[in-house]
């Protein structure tokens, strides 16, 4: 579900009531000349409120019920730093009982509402989520709240029970979008206190269907219409007076963008401009989201083309990177608030297939930004068509069977790749024997398939770090430390067990001292899977690559040309070992 557009179009009142009806999850944002609002809901639920003047719970509680000191809010604060919700905090420091916290949560919601139910000012955007931590909302709903938050009615000053108008309308379009996604007819609306107008349904079947627009002759109650022809692709977007009330269509389901971005006015264009083109937009603030629905569209062999905000840190130049180790075929355009001719070079030789910046601060003017937006999210949308475009004549189709194609397209492309970087680098080599170098040669491919890594050479009675990569959390580079990291063979651990199989493993690690060690000595990152490569030289193991997801969590792509690599290093890698070894190196 996708709900955005201006207030003057769809009240604030119709807003929450559509949330309600559905049960959704999520936060909506409002953009005034006042600053940013926020209302989340949990279920349908009213669960917090936010608004310029207070834009955290602290805030409000400071301001409107004192008691809380600025040293106070500081501790509060870090408490919720911690993961202590800052409601549950103040509750446990005794600053508010639970039910004072409650009627002030209340007062909060109301006082950010109040103002905005009759404003015809500002632009919304309701942005779904699966689920909201205890964190995100302040507090938790299911302790303090009865209900687990606040129904409409509590809120916007009905009686209990009483429902507030247009709701029918509401239901009815709701009604009509369920049975769209099922294929089915549904049941005649009766007349809607909204103006609920459908868009045209494909292959020629009556508007009839989902609710006849005013004037069109069509019967508005009693008696049911005709039933329509089958229909192949049913359409799956209704306008609510103006707010985009979308249901996905099939064509959604191949048609897939992937959108960072933290300006909620960006947002609001980019995904206006795309459901006019059937494209399903999945747009977040948080790169960790990000990658939470790159990992899914990974795994159901989704092609989707990608728009990342530029920040003040690297984070999402490194999750293109990693989105093009997984598949260099998938798009990606990084957005920049400012032209910058040396980024933009920079960007483009890391794999971004385009350089964007956003409207100018200057255009962004009342009278101004409207425009402006618009025709930014045009590019996006343009630069998205053409690379549909693209993929559908690159694997013949849309759809699942095509997704596989296209995945499997890219892997065998990998393969190829990893073979012409290998007999590459081993060419760079200007002393094959030197196992320093060999090691860093292999560390450096690795670099693209891991984000951290460690390399062992492997002997009778210890593990050897010979150099590693990636983020430790803090202390020294990630190289030094392995260096001087060496584990007792005999002991069990994650490299042990590949040594005596001989094969690779893939997933979690048992504690055991060793493997405890090995986490510490990299850093304070713990990661959630682990990958341990062999080397082997004929029938024996001469090396031990080792790989984790410490640094983001999200789950290690395929290895499978890493995996070729390594098995075709192996020769290199062990002469290299046998040299270091005949000169008495490091114990080995």
């Amino acid at each position: 579900m996708s709900l955005l557009g201006r207030l003057e179009d769809l009240s604030l009142t119709d807003i929450i009531q559509i949330v309600f009806l559905s049960r959704r999850t999520g936060v909506l944002e409002i953009i005034d000349s006042a600053g940013r609002h926020t209302v989340l809901f949990r279920h349908g639920l009213i669960v917090n409120a936010s608004a310029p003047d207070h834009p955290d719970l602290v805030t409000f509680l400071q301001k409107k019920r004192g008691g809380i000191s600025s040293d106070t809010a500081r501790v509060i604060r870090q408490m919720e730093d911690s993961g202590i919700p800052c409601g549950n905090a103040v509750v446990e420091m005794n600053l508010i009982a639970a039910a004072d916290l409650a009627e002030a949560l209340r007062e909060r919601v109301v006082s950010v509402v109040t103002p905005l139910l009759n404003s015809r000012e500002g632009e919304f955007n309701f942005i779904l989520s699966e689920s909201m931590s205890a964190v995100d909302v302040e507090y938790e709903p299911d302790v303090v709240l009865k209900e687990g938050g606040f129904a409409p009615q509590k809120i916007v000053g009905m009686a209990d029970g009483e429902k507030i108008k247009p709701l029918r309308g509401l239901e009815e379009s709701l009604k009509a979008g369920k049975a769209l996604l099922r294929g089915s007819s549904p049941e005649p609306p009766a007349p809607a206190a909204l103006n609920v107008v459908p868009f045209p349904i494909a292959d020629g079947a009556p508007a009839s269907a989902a609710g006849a627009p005013s004037g069109s002759g069509a019967p508005s109650g009693g008696g049911a219409p005709s039933a329509p022809p089958p229909v192949s692709k049913p359409a799956g977007q209704f306008k609510v007076a103006g707010g985009l009330f979308e249901v996905e269509t099939p064509e959604a389901t191949y048609r897939n963008v992937v959108i960072f971005e933290r300006d909620p006015l960006v947002r609001v264009a980019a995904k206006r401009a795309f459901a006019k083109h059937s494209v399903k937009a999945s747009q977040f603030g948080a790169l960790e989201d990000v990658r939470t629905a790159m990992t899914d569209l990974f795994r159901s062999n989704s092609f989707f083309v990608t728009f990342l905000e530029l920040t003040d840190d690297d984070a999402p130049i490194r999750l293109l990177q990693q989105l093009k180790r997984r598949n260099p075929r998938l798009p990606v355009v990084l957005v920049d608030r400012t032209a910058d001719l040396r980024r933009r070079h920079d960007l483009l030789l890391a794999g971004a297939d385009l350089y964007l910046t956003r409207p100018a601060a200057e255009r962004m003017q009342p009278g101004m930004a409207e425009e402006e937006l618009a025709l930014f999210a045009d590019e996006l949308v343009l630069f998205a068509e053409r690379a549909f475009a693209q993929w559908e004549q690159i694997t013949g189709s849309f759809g699942s069977e095509a997704g596989k194609r296209f995945y499997e397209m890219a892997e065998r492309e990998g393969v190829d790749r990893s073979f012409g970087v290998l007999k590459q680098l081993i060419n760079e080599l200007s002393d094959p024997n030197d196992l320093a170098q060999v090691a860093a040669t292999i560390l450096r491919l690795s670099g693209e398939y891991l984000d951290r890594g460690a390399l062992f050479a492997v002997s009778d009675s210890a593990f050897v770090g010979l150099g590693g990569f990636g983020v430790t959390g803090g202390g020294g580079p990630m190289d030094q430390r392995v260096r001087s990291l060496k584990l007792p063979s005999a002991e069990p651990s994650v490299l042990a067990g590949v040594a005596a199989s001989r094969q690779p493993h893939r997933g979690k690690m048992r504690r055991t001292p060793a493997n405890v060690q090995l986490i510490e000595q990299m850093g304070n990152l713990m990661p959630t899977e682990v990958v341990a490569l062999p080397i082997m030289h004929g029938e024996r193991p001469i090396g031990i690559l080792y790989g984790d997801n410490a640094e983001h969590h999200a789950p290690i792509d395929s290895m499978t040309g890493l995996e070729i690599f390594l098995s075709q290093a192996g020769y290199a890698f062990g002469n290299a070992v046998a040299a270091w070894q005949k000169a008495g190196r490091a114990g080995l």
